[in-house]
């Protein structure tokens, strides 16, 4: 079942919104006999006892975020700055230790992608398809340029070139110094897909994109060539609903190897070089993964979270206490896993059990946006803008 923040779009790019799509899941549940219907309520929080705590460090609100058209903007960090956006239009640059506020700018348009930073620029993109390059020490604007397509996810910063994806299956590389188109890259869409697009990443002039199609592909950064490209989800069934296996998540690169993962598909590691698969595990997500202790850590789109032995995919636990509780994608932090909660909570998780250590809450919205981790403080955004950095206390 699509969750509450998944709306689906056809083949064409025309949304369905989210009451459509949940409007298509209960006709398709009425089809159960009363027997076979499943739980829709989020399972409710119990008591746990605490090893470590999510300490506030500072706490910012920047304005909201657009769930209903899944507008996913993980902050960006750099040069001892936080850069965050708001669906209004708002950028701002916030100081990494402090949280006092640097600059802050309106690109007069709602913003759907962001936000990507590296070069001396923060990038953001409308839901118009115009891309925005802000300087990193100011705010004032470097170059705009117009795309075909909307952009929902965060362009790319690396190489020379920011890397943008669309909602209607197209990479394009743009120069970072000014904005010029270089290259682009097609991709046929499914019939159906979540509302929703991979963010792409840049590693050592390689960009690793997840596409809507369920496959993983390396590019050129430089002229957009492809390298490789290699199928991560089989789309299984009859029904077009049960064909969808869209890569929604950042790809996520460690070393000699990347790691994705797919909605009702698998979860994967793949050599960077040639995307020679190491392992695959059957998962379903609409986030991206993460990496730590020896292990890959994915939070399921049913609210399961699940770890994976990093060398083999052999899975090692997986914790079931939050069960549709619409989560963020995971991080590895400290020495701990955490996860966001559609009730603004962030949970702790032992990464050798599964077991919850800790707890907080930093708002009544929402989390599912990703959260960041960086060096000693974690940051997280809710859909209310209030953006937290948070330190681990044992």
């Amino acid at each position: 079942m699509i969750g509450t923040y998944m709306g689906v779009r056809t083949g064409a790019g025309k949304a369905l919104n989210r009451i459509a799509a949940v409007a298509l899941a209960a006709v398709i549940s009425a089809c159960a006999s009363n027997e076979e219907k499943e739980d829709t309520d989020p399972v409710e929080l119990t008591e746990i006892s605490e090893s470590v705590q999510l300490r506030e460090v500072w706490s910012q609100n920047i304005g909201d975020i657009d769930a209903l058209r899944y507008a996913m903007l993980k902050p960006g960090i750099i040069d001892g700055k936080v850069i965050a956006a708001n669906s209004d239009g708002d950028v701002y640059a916030f100081d990494r230790a402090s949280g006092k506020r640097l600059w802050k700018v309106d690109i007069d348009q709602s913003i759907g992608g962001g936000v990507g930073v590296g070069l001396g620029i923060a990038v953001v993109a409308d839901y118009r398809g115009r891309v925005v390059a802000l300087d990193l020490n100011d705010g004032s604007q470097r170059w705009a340029t117009q795309l075909s397509g909307e952009v929902v996810a965060t362009p790319a910063v690396g190489s020379g070139m920011v890397v943008v994806q669309t909602v209607d299956g197209k990479l394009l590389g743009l120069d970072a110094s000014t904005g010029e188109q270089r290259w682009r890259h097609n991709t046929v869409l499914p019939v159906l897909t979540l509302r929703g697009t991979a963010s792409p990443v840049i590693s050592a002039g390689v960009v690793f994109a997840g596409l809507d199609n369920g496959k993983l592909i390396a590019l050129s950064a430089a002229d957009g060539i492809t390298r490789w490209e290699q199928r991560v989800a089989i789309p299984q069934g009859s029904a077009e609903l049960d064909r969808v296996v869209d890569i929604d998540g950042t790809p996520l690169v460690r070393g000699d190897l990347v790691f994705a993962a797919s909605y009702q598909g698998r979860a994967v590691a793949l050599s960077r070089e040639d995307g020679r698969g190491l392992w695959a595990r059957d998962a379903s997500t609409n986030h991206g993964v993460a990496v730590g202790a020896g292990q890959v850590f994915l939070s399921g789109a049913d609210g399961s979270v699940h770890a994976y032995n990093v060398g083999n995919g052999q899975i090692q636990w997986t914790n079931s206490e939050l069960l549709r509780r619409q989560l963020s994608g995971p991080a590895y932090f400290g020495d701990v896993v955490v996860v966001g909660d559609l009730d603004g909570y962030l949970h702790a998780l032992d990464p050798s059990s599964g077991r919850f250590v800790g707890r907080t809450r930093i708002d009544r919205d929402p989390v599912r946006i990703p959260l960041l981790a960086d060096a000693d403080l974690l940051f997280a955004l809710s859909d209310d803008g209030e953006l937290v950095a948070l330190r681990l206390q044992r």
